[in-house]
């Protein structure tokens, strides 16, 4: 057999056993001690931000946010104890974070160094895990909700519209825990829709256009909490949960 025939067949191989294994991801970032699990991160083009989900052992919301260098590199925490956090956002419109909460609330961040915040919305969406997402236009609010997503105008809260049979990460049927596969995340860059499937089996990444159109599915290695789908930066993150420790976030190029 010719040298030319089996370097083709072994990079055949080899190009199988890659798809097989998934797309790895190319930048991570070790995220501090929180009070309870990884939820979210954005960035404002010059700091990465992270925010904290759950509550603290005693049962109370325990938040806080952290920031980051573009490298990775921690920089500081910003306490926001009174806050059970699915989601930050960065609106580039008006240069402010935004924070969404367990109780369906939408705040604005005033001052990050002194936690002071401004409530935008309350209950536009249903889903008090989803882990909503804010357009890069700063114009749309995205939630998912099992399947659902629905879009709402960020000037006035309105549905702009719905969409529905989407892909995502089912619950356990077993010990259902609403979100914890990625039922209730979803994150947005200029061109795509993204939702994913945390399950162990599977963690697969899915695309659709902004018109909710399925466009392709991506097998990633690494991230096993639903709720932290966000895209920032080029990157499309998932996270290992912290679960009161150090989490690690997985920035990955999909395209």
């Amino acid at each position: 057999m010719k040298t030319s025939t089996l370097i083709f067949i072994f990079s055949f191989i080899l190009s199988l056993n890659l798809a097989a294994q998934g797309i790895r991801p190319v930048f991570t970032i070790n995220d501090k001690p929180g009070s309870a699990h990884n939820a979210h991160i954005t960035s404002d083009g010059k700091f990465y931000y992270t925010c904290n989900g759950g509550t603290g052992k005693d049962g109370t919301p325990n938040g806080k946010i952290n920031k980051y260098t573009l490298n990775g590199d921690f920089v500081q925490s910003y306490p926001f104890l009174k806050f059970d956090m699915r989601s930050i956002m960065y609106n580039s419109k008006d240069k402010h974070l935004y924070i969404a909460t367990y109780d369906l609330k939408i705040f604005k961040i005033i001052d990050l160094e002194n936690g002071t915040t401004e409530l935008l919305f309350e209950k536009i969406y249903k889903n008090p895990q989803s882990a909503i997402a804010l357009d890069p236009n700063g114009k749309t609010i995205y939630a998912m909700d099992c399947g659902t997503l629905t879009m709402f105008k960020f000037k006035d809260g309105s549905v702009i519209k719905t969409l529905s049979g989407i892909s995502f990460g089912a619950d356990d049927k077993v010990k259902p825990v609403v979100g914890k596969y990625g039922s209730t995340a979803v994150a947005v860059d200029k061109n795509y829709i993204y939702t994913w499937d945390s399950h162990s089996s599977s963690k697969k990444i899915y695309a659709y256009d902004k018109k909710g159109n399925f466009v392709k599915a991506f097998q990633v290695t690494s991230g096993n909490w639903g709720y932290t789908l966000s895209c920032t930066n080029g990157y499309v993150f998932v996270a290992i949960d912290g679960q009161y420790k150090i989490g690690l976030w997985n920035g990955y190029k999909l395209w």
